[in-house]
């Protein structure tokens, strides 16, 4: 037997009534929103997401042939020494 709390009809009428209250607080924030920049700007404005400022600074050279090396013998010497010419490069 279902138990009543968990019966798929009692459950989707109260996710509709969940649904149509979340509707309606978009509603009221929207418009809150939009008086807030009437106010402040005098008219509504679009949100514009800002430049992806970790792929505008990419350091390519990292990753060129000549680094390959370097990197190899960077990453198997003993990590104490690494820890030390990370100290130093500061």
């Amino acid at each position: 037997m279902v138990s009543p709390t968990f019966d798929p009809a009692v459950v989707q009428q109260k996710i509709e009534v969940l649904a149509e209250r979340d509707a309606e607080f978009a509603k009221m924030a929207k418009t809150r929103e939009q008086q807030r920049q009437l106010e402040r700007y005098g008219e509504v404005r679009e949100y514009s997401f800002p430049p992806n400022t970790s792929q505008v600074h990419v350091t390519n050279w990292v990753h060129s042939g000549w680094m390959r090396p370097v990197r190899f013998i960077y990453r198997n010497i003993p990590r104490p020494l690494r820890k030390m010419i990370k100290k130093l490069s500061i």
